[in-house]
């Protein structure tokens, strides 16, 4: 048996195993619901099982599971919250492959590229937060009042409601529990509907090291499950990656009980190449900015590639050159460097903008701009890596966020010229330079509108990293010290007024 058809194998016999649970108070069990979410392989198109369509009374389980165990994992010391969750990630490391194929089988994202790295970096995420589990702590203020002692605790806020999206679950789905059960809160976690295993598999070995209840899974539809998830007046916090328009009316249904909100949302990402740029990273920087190794799915990617006139053509050809040597083909094959697109609907989506941008007659597609099917990509929703110029910079296809493998090549020749047209859009999530000149890149850093800005590298964002964007893309911070103390404890200011000692000494 080939590694390839081993590595199905396995992902396939997991899939099947978790089709159709959930975790509640430690345990996989069947949803209330008899109602089923279709799971699909997106390398292929086949049904690899179903994710219960939970309701409001799997919500009410589930959150009830977590508000019970909160009361007494608040009260275990920050260390030994700090030492499970450390446990844990030495049990993912444990099963790492295990959690890499069925990452690959869920998502559509390629082994080799994708999930083996995203699966290393979770761990890594992981064991971070355990690590800084004593730092949680207050302060103390100096005061001139006699007899007086002012100071702060951090306390764990209550049960978290975290909701990941099915681009990168895995990853997002440790960095919303693991700070947060450091934090000594409970979680019940929302997976997505089109990859919901690899984040169940994920809480499942991890909640081995925890208590019952400490760490929750459901699945389900927005408006069923997630609005009522949101909503509940047990959930104290609410963590949320994924659109703009969801988030918005996320924010709007938590704000009633005025609830806490982390948002991280999307973007539409400048990648800026000065002529004066190192061509041979830059280049290259093209194509791992935009993430289509990822397909193009993914917030960060830098689908508006904005190239100075004097070495715009030289910058396209090689990026053609880079582009044309990439392998696509099945996610679970570790010669592939690109996997397929997450589902129809979003392969769909892709192919609406590229009509758009077709229908303009200034568009040239110098790379790509065609659905692959047929032989080996039968029925899976394959979109090869598509790199465009001449699109009109008011084209909705330069405007808004595709999540698809579609770029657009735009050319300029000031600085301040095409630092006007990085900024003007509702988004502000990621940016990136490449130039040479020290002066340039620090006006860059200064004026661009976002939150997570490179200069001469182009690199995901990782562990202990503070990630986050600004205007539409987003509120708060994750992935570092300040995210988990931010948004996974509160304040408690005391003042304690010692007055006279009565005891005898």
């Amino acid at each position: 048996m080939s590694n390839f058809e081993k590595n199905l194998e396995q992902a396939i016999n997991n899939a099947k195993r978790l089709t159709d649970k959930i975790l509640i108070d430690g345990k996989l069990i069947s949803a209330q619901t008899n109602n089923k979410i279709p799971v699909l392989n997106p390398s292929t198109g086949d049904n690899i099982g179903s994710a219960p369509q939970c309701n409001k009374d799997d919500v009410n389980i589930a959150v009830e599971s977590a508000h019970k165990a909160f009361q007494k994992w608040k009260k275990i010391p920050a260390r030994e919250r700090g030492k499970m969750v450390a446990a844990g990630a030495k049990r993912l490391e444990e099963r790492k492959s295990e959690i890499e194929t069925l990452l690959s089988l869920d998502t559509g994202n390629a082994l080799r590229t994708q999930a083996i790295p995203e699966t290393g970096a979770s761990i890594e995420l992981t064991n971070m937060f355990a690590g800084l589990s004593g730092e949680l702590k207050g302060e103390n203020y100096p005061t001139n009042i006699p007899n007086s002692i002012h100071y702060t605790t951090r306390d764990p806020i209550g049960v978290v409601c975290a909701i990941v999206p099915w681009n990168a679950p895995l990853f997002l789905t440790v960095a919303k529990i693991a700070p947060a059960i450091v934090a000594g809160n409970s979680v019940v976690l929302k997976t997505a509907e089109q990859a919901p295993f690899c984040a169940l598999l994920l809480s499942e070995i991890f909640q081995q090291e925890l208590p019952p209840g400490v760490l929750n899974v459901i699945s389900g539809y927005g408006e069923e499950c997630g609005e009522p998830l949101v909503t509940h007046e047990k959930v104290r916090k609410v963590t949320f990656t994924g659109s703009f328009t969801v988030g918005k009316i996320i924010a709007q249904k938590a704000a009633p009980k005025l609830c806490p909100v982390t948002l991280e949302l999307g973007g539409k990402n400048p990648n800026i190449i000065m002529s004066d740029a190192d061509l041979d990273i830059a280049i290259q920087g093209v194509i791992d900015g935009m993430r289509y190794t990822r397909q193009g799915q993914a917030c960060t990617a830098g689908s508006r590639v904005y190239i100075q006139e004097k070495i715009y053509d030289k910058v396209l050809n090689g990026a053609v050159e880079k582009l044309s040597k990439l392998k696509m083909g099945n996610a679970l094959d570790e010669n592939s460097d690109i996997g397929a697109i997450i589902s129809e609907e979003q392969l769909k989506r892709t192919l609406h903008y590229m009509d758009i941008a077709k229908k303009n007659s200034t568009t040239n597609v110098v790379h790509g701009g065609n659905q692959i099917t047929g032989g080996d990509y039968k029925n899976g929703f394959f979109y090869e890596p598509t790199l465009m110029s001449g699109v009109p910079v008011s084209s909705p296809v330069c405007q808004e966020e595709i999540f698809g493998p579609v770029a657009c090549a735009i050319p300029f020749k000031t600085f301040d010229e095409v630092m006007n047209s990085a900024n003007d859009t509702p988004f502000g999530l990621s940016a990136v330079l490449w130039t040479q000149n020290l002066s340039r890149a620090l006006q860059f850093v200064e004026e661009i509108e976002a939150g997570f800005v490179q200069v001469n590298q182009c690199v995901a964002p990782r562990a202990n990293v503070s990630y986050g964007g600004l205007k539409m893309s987003g509120l708060g911070k994750e992935y570092a010290f300040d995210s988990m103390v931010n948004h996974f404890t509160q304040s408690k200011t005391v003042l304690i007024n010692r007055g006279k000692s009565n005891i005898d000494i």
